[in-house]
């Protein structure tokens, strides 16, 4: 195989390798931590703003519709939209956890309008939608708009509520009637008498009030730091029995955890309730000191409700750090066919969520020594996954370690006709210990690498290429 045909092999194999990798990307993107990264329009502020987004931006927003499978609605949104206030358009708050059937987006504002399908609101903070609702076919539809990018978005469909029907009371009929009185002489006919119509009241129709509906949303979210022990108040016992009566008294503690980032402060409340119970604490003088003894007595006890008060301080309340990092590598590689390398590697990681980033570096395998192998540059994609350690009584944490998977070009100037000199595309694999730093903030790590060329699986022992290094992330 000459050097062109190999350099045409590295390069299809990186591009499957990278296409995969963004299908992995997609898959995660359901969960929406930010708005505003791939907006359809400008922020939005007032019904005008909306109304000027629908007129100048109708045919995007009517193929995105139309991607979405909903082009029907997209004349009823637009009219909807027109004919404000004539019809309600509300702003409502939607809480992390909400869940939205499809949204439109443009990447980075570019191009044509893209549909994101079951998309959830995972911010810190709530997202300030516009909301309105269609009826069609007997259904209800509830589309959002969010302020900060002017995405539209279906909220959810629902059967329509189902209209309400009017009785109306026919009004009592006015009968007249003739009476015939025999009296001496002709016949007299008496006057008609007329009955009374009773006004009856009917209930009207039925109203329905829309209201946005709030959703609490409860999350345990791991965070990082250190292990963090709770004093515990050292409790002396004594032999001797003591008597004594009134109620127990218990003072509320305050116990403070320490994290890296975000610092969080929790505040733990006792609240006390009598109920009957055996035991109690009880402080009793003696003559040179004070003992505390726990003893058996006839009365309540208590019942402890803790209320924790999360404090968050800083900077951790924003939701818009950036999903871009530095990379850069120094290490050793060995070759066992008699060559030693320098490693120097520079690149960006993208974090797809706190599990899964992307990594792509470039860099040069300097020949140190050795009677094989030739100076090769380095271009190398992978995806890291780093592992979460399980929780425990003092919280939890993440593990120091990650895994790497990937492929590379390893491309040099030497013979084709030499394998330990060629230019191939390589399997890449990688473990590595975090030995500072956290998997969202700046680190430094050392790693164990391996890599071999992809037509030289079975040479393995011979042309492979191990060693290590230190990574640091900024």
């Amino acid at each position: 195989m000459n050097k062109s045909k190999k350099m045409l092999v590295s390069v299809a194999v990186l591009a499957a390798l990278t296409a995969s990798t963004g299908a992995v990307q997609v898959q995660a993107a359901s969960i929406l931590r930010t708005v505003g990264t791939h907006p359809v329009s400008r922020p939005l502020s007032t019904v005008e703003d909306l109304r000027a987004m629908m007129q100048d931006m109708s045919g995007d927003i009517q193929a995105g519709m139309s991607a979405a499978g909903n082009a029907d609605l997209f004349p009823l949104v637009q009219a909807h939209i027109a004919q404000y206030p004539q019809t309600q358009i509300a702003i409502v708050d939607y809480l992390p956890g909400q869940q939205i059937d499809w949204m439109l987006f443009r990447r980075y504002g570019k191009g044509r309008v893209k549909v994101a399908r079951d998309v959830t609101w995972g911010g810190n903070a709530p997202l300030s939608v516009f909301e309105f609702m269609i009826d069609k076919d007997g259904q209800r539809y509830t589309f959002a708009v969010p302020l900060q990018c002017g995405n539209l978005a279906l909220k959810e469909s629902v059967p329509a509520p189902m209209p309400v029907q009017i009785v109306q009371q026919q009004a009592p009929v006015i009968q007249q009637v003739i009476k015939e009185v025999p009296v001496p002489g002709p016949t007299v006919y008496v006057p008609q008498e007329v009955i009374k119509q009773v006004q009856v009241p009917v209930p009207g129709p039925t109203v329905y009030v829309d209201r946005p509906v709030v959703r609490e949303v409860v999350r345990q979210v791991p965070v990082p730091g250190p292990t963090v022990y709770v004093p515990k108040e050292v409790i002396k016992y004594v032999d001797r029995p003591v008597q004594v009566t009134g109620p127990t008294v218990y003072v509320p503690k305050e116990v403070i955890k320490y994290v890296d980032k975000p610092v969080v402060k929790e505040v733990v409340k006792e609240v006390v309730k009598e109920v009957p119970g055996p035991e109690r604490v009880i402080h009793v003088p003696g003559p040179t000191r004070t003992v505390v003894k726990r003893v058996t007595v006839p009365g309540p006890t208590r019942t402890v409700v803790k209320q924790v008060v999360k404090e968050v301080q800083g900077a951790a309340a924003q939701c818009c750090e950036s999903p871009f990092h530095f990379i850069a590598d120094v290490g050793y590689l060995r070759q066992p066919e008699e060559a030693d390398y320098g490693l120097g590697r520079l690149g960006v990681e993208y974090v797809i969520n706190p599990h899964f980033s992307f990594l792509a570096l470039a860099g040069g395998a300097a020949k140190i020594s050795g009677d094989a192998g030739a100076d090769a540059f380095l271009l190398d994609l992978m995806v890291q996954y780093n592992f979460y350690q399980c929780t425990s009584a003092h919280g939890a944490t993440w593990s120091p370690f990650f895994l790497g998977l990937g492929v590379g070009s390893w491309m040099t100037n030497g013979e084709d006709e030499v394998p330990s000199e060629d230019s191939q595309a390589d399997y890449i694999a990688e473990i590595g210990l975090r030995i500072f730093g956290a998997p969202a903030s700046t680190s430094a790590a050392i790693f164990v690498e391996g890599r071999v060329g992809t037509d030289e699986l079975d040479d393995m022992d011979k042309y492979g290429r191990i060693g290590g290094g230190l990574r640091f992330r900024f």
